[in-house]
């Protein structure tokens, strides 16, 4: 049993961080389409500052505050 752990669990570690990269690639492509944010910008950013990103550009959207959401999207912007 213990062999079979040893030879499946680089696999399985292997599929986590690819599931974890393409959560952070779909979160930064959705930034780019949406708000028009440049890639270099964000590629700067670690992934959980991207998601802390997004939640608070979604949290500004549903408060319609539109003079601080363009004031916390413009850095990145193009």
């Amino acid at each position: 049993m213990s062999i079979l752990l040893l030879l499946f669990a680089p696999g399985i570690f292997a599929i986590y961080w690819l599931i974890r990269l393409q959560l952070c690639l779909s979160r930064v492509r959705y930034l780019v389409d949406t708000y028009g944010m440049d890639r270099k910008k964000l590629r700067k950013l670690k992934c959980k500052e991207i998601k802390a990103l997004r939640e608070s550009i979604d949290r500004l959207r549903h408060s319609n505050d539109a003079f601080a959401l363009e004031a916390l999207v413009r850095p990145y912007r193009a």
